[in-house]
């Protein structure tokens, strides 16, 4: 009998059970066609019509999404194997399947990005989109956040970014003599034999960017040079800097396996937590070190001096961006990851740009040529005793036209984020798009996620002319760049702060060891 009424209470729990599950799906149920009623209204009232749809092979996108993850194994170039094919048949804004029925927008119609970027700003977040994947490697910081935190963030990182920190080229010039003595010479000649620029460049990107962000240049172009880490008093940051710690990771490669997991854990969408390889987290692990012992050396009130205060140069009697954090941050791990974002972001864009435009030289002797002479014109040779040289200066940067037709036209084919996502915090409508003729306005549900490509765009014949994939600095001549077809550094309250530090200053074509014309770049 006890038995049997052991059984009822089972039996009785089960059925309580199940049917508090069925009335969650009717709940769920009813919800869903509710919102989908209420966001049909929504269409219906600004008159707003369906975008293209780009079709897949498997259900959510799946097989689309599984490609972009290998071919960023392989190193190979997602945007003009999935992403600009994509846009060439389907239209300039489309909407394609995403996971568990999600529907994902592809943007690069200038008016939508002025929609997403600025017009209804408030409109989209990025938060729920980049903690997840970028978190992985850069944590809570002013590139994850939206809100108080990344207002606040921002307001930190913006007087450091001011016309007067940027107009003083002190530490770029020794960072770009540095570079110059870091060329392998060839047995004393002054021609080199063919090298690769592209690690000197990230080296080059790190010390002008240390020095400039935190008040201390870490040395990595001449520690990595053979022979120079022997003495004794060499800072173990430069060390570090210069992939000459030992161990089985240097900072080269911890850099590249971290840049490559955040890549692959964007691309997975809601399942980044997928892409957690050991290997990601020991380079991870790596960089966070490196960033702590750079902190903990150079804040105003640490006790400890790294090697280059040591000789004179004092990060804390400059006002730097790790100072203004390290006042206001007093958890050590929201300074570590805002500290390794602006590192980051300060040395792979500037270091890709150069690269890009070297390679784009090298392809084009004609406009090495023009360009050379521009600046010779501009600022003389030093090589020259007869020459009369000018100091270089952001002004006098800024006036030579053609360097900066020459840099503009490289941002353009090749702008250093060519996608970028924004998620919608509520319904809301891009302008253009819809429809058969893709006038119409787009109706965006709340959740959806939005990949802005400004990649696309800058390479549209429509905007740019049938020459647009040849590279050509003479069409700035007469073109505005103010407008929405031209957005390397974003645009509207997130364009980057760095985007005035454009007009970078280069060695002057005299000085290089190396005919541009025969230079290959790793790229």
């Amino acid at each position: 009998m006890a038995i049997f009424i052991v059984n009822k209470v089972a039996i009785a729990r089960s059925d309580i059970f199940a049917f508090g599950v069925l009335l969650w799906i009717v709940y769920i149920a009813i919800r869903r066609v509710w919102r989908n009623r209420q966001f049909q209204n929504f269409a219906r009232k600004h008159k707003c019509k369906i975008p293209p749809h780009t079709a897949n092979t498997l259900p959510w996108g799946i097989d689309r999404m599984w490609r972009m993850v290998q071919l960023t194994n392989q190193g190979a170039d997602v945007m003009e194997s999935v992403i600009m094919p994509s846009f060439r048949s389907s239209g300039w804004t489309f909407q394609s399947s995403g996971l568990f029925g999600a529907e994902p927008l592809f943007i690069s119609d200038p008016e939508n990005l002025r929609a997403v970027f600025a017009t209804n700003f408030s409109d989209y977040g990025v938060e729920s989109l980049r903690l997840g994947a970028f978190g992985f490697m850069v944590g809570k910081c002013i590139f994850t956040t939206d809100g108080h935190f990344w207002e606040h963030s921002r307001s930190l990182f913006r007087p450091h970014f001011s016309t007067g920190q940027l107009g003083n080229l002190d530490a770029t010039d020794k960072a770009v003599q540095d570079l110059l003595t870091a060329i392998p010479a060839q047995n004393g000649q002054a021609w080199t034999e063919e090298f690769d620029l592209q690690p000197l460049f990230l080296r080059f990107t790190l010390d002008s960017g240390t020095d400039f962000l935190f008040g201390v240049n870490v040395k990595s172009q001449l520690g990595a040079i053979p022979g120079s880490l022997q003495d004794d008093a060499v800072n173990h940051v430069t060390s570090v800097a210069a992939d000459a710690v030992g161990g089985d990771m240097n900072f080269s490669e911890a850099f590249h396996v971290a840049s490559v997991e955040v890549t692959k854990r964007a691309k997975l969408q809601s399942l980044y937590w997928l892409a957690n390889s050991k290997k990601a987290q020991r380079a991870v692990a790596y960089l966070q070190t490196f960033i702590d012992h750079l902190a903990t050396t150079n804040t105003p009130n640490s006790n400890h001096k790294s090697a280059p205060e040591k000789k004179g140069e004092d990060a804390s009697e400059k006002f730097t961006l790790l100072t203004a954090l390290a006042k206001d941050t007093h958890n050590p791990i929201e300074l570590r990851d805002q500290v390794l974002f602006a590192l980051v972001a300060s040395r792979d864009t500037t270091a890709a740009m150069l690269s890009w435009m070297f390679l784009m030289l090298a392809k084009h002797p004609s406009v090495f040529q023009h360009l050379r002479s521009a600046i010779l014109s501009d600022f003389g040779s030093s090589s020259c005793p007869d020459a009369r040289t000018k100091p270089i200066t952001i002004n006098g940067l800024k006036k030579c036209q053609y360097l900066q037709h020459v840099m503009l036209e490289t941002l353009r084919l090749y702008p250093p984020g060519p996608l970028n996502s924004r998620v919608a915090a509520r319904d809301t409508v891009l302008p253009t798009g819809g429809g058969h003729d893709g006038k119409s306005p787009i109706a965006v549900r709340k959740g959806t996620v939005l990949n802005l490509c400004v990649y696309a765009t800058q390479r549209r014949a429509d905007i740019w002319g049938e020459d647009v994939l040849e590279f050509r600095p003479e069409r700035w001549i007469s073109r505005r760049r103010s407008d929405w077809t031209f957005l390397p550094f974003s645009g509207g309250p997130r364009t980057c702060l760095g985007r005035k530090f454009m007009p970078s200053p280069l060695p002057r074509p005299d000085d290089l060891h190396a005919p541009l014309c025969e230079l290959h770049l790793s790229i």
